[in-house]
């Protein structure tokens, strides 16, 4: 086995035994998540979007939010569970300057999903901000945000479990056609999760060497959010979703708090081994639930 190679697997299975410790050394947190109302429980669909094919991979982390909640400007949406998802490899490449020797780099899936699934999330009061007759005047009130990834990469941190992702909201409504955003791929907005509460340290069933920690709460840095832009036939539905939102949106006035599950294996434990080497358990157990 080559140099890089043990060094790719002794990462990927010290991310692993970090998130094991972190959440041990934690133990009032977990408990304290433990006793609260606990967040829906969304089945692991396993680590199809991990690109174990990229020599780089060293860790596969998955992501799944449970719920929460985001404020921007006057919005205030719930988050349901399932409704957002990151997913992908990470690399660890040698830099002597960085705090632990190494840089943590995402490495998206074999996708065009950039490592972010999202479900349309429905704004409450639609595009007018009040609840009409007639299911929401035949529907033509209704609204919905749905993040997307743009152009640079998420960041993930494997081993205190952080995430920052550069995005853009998709509007939908009827009458603002389908380039509606807030934010792009040249001025993303930027959503920097950090942990406040470590969840509770599980094993997944059926998903041998997978550790989860479930209800693990992020909550996001502060973020500004621009201005609408494609909104309607050459943008001019634009100051209404302004007006509506109350965009552009400073710091001070957007906030973004999340209860996840955060998934974690090594990536040689899902690798097909050389021939006559025994199958990982994990890639096993993988085949026989497919």
């Amino acid at each position: 086995m080559s140099r890089r190679s043990t060094s790719r697997g002794l990462f990927g299975a010290l991310a692993t035994a970090t998130v094991f410790a972190t959440a041990a050394a934690v133990g009032s947190l977990s408990a304290s998540i433990a006793g609260a109302a606990p967040a829906a429980e969304i089945p692991f669909g396993g680590w199809d979007s991990c690109p174990i094919d990229n020599p780089e991979t060293s860790t596969c982390m998955d992501v799944t939010v449970t719920g929460g909640n985001m404020k921007i400007g006057k919005l205030s949406v719930s988050i349901p569970a399932g409704a957002m998802r990151i997913a992908g490899g990470v690399a660890y490449r040698e830099n002597p300057e960085a705090e632990f020797g190494f840089d943590q780099v995402f490495i998206p899936p074999n996708d065009n999903s950039r490592g972010i699934y999202a479900k349309p999330i429905d704004i409450p009061g639609g595009a007018l901000g009040i609840d009409l007759p007639f299911n929401n005047l035949f529907g033509l009130n209704k609204a919905s945000a749905t993040v997307e990834s743009t152009s640079a990469l998420p960041t993930v941190d494997a081993f205190q479990l952080g995430v920052k992702l550069p995005v853009k909201l998709k509007i939908a409504n009827p009458l603002l056609g389908g380039k509606c955003y807030l934010g792009s791929d040249n001025n993303p907005v930027q959503l920097n999760l950090d942990v406040t509460e470590y969840g509770v340290l599980e094993e997944v069933p059926g998903f041998p060497d997978t550790a989860v920690v479930r209800n693990t709460g992020h909550t996001g840095q502060p973020f500004a959010v621009p201005t609408a832009s494609g909104c309607g036939p050459f943008g001019v539905l634009n100051p209404i979703v302004n007006w509506r939102a109350g965009l552009p949106s400073s710091t001070t006035s957007n906030s973004l708090a999340t209860t996840s599950d955060v998934y974690n294996i090594g990536a040689d434990s899902l690798r097909p081994q050389p021939a006559g080497s025994p199958e990982p358990a994990a890639v096993v157990a993988e085949r026989s639930a497919n």
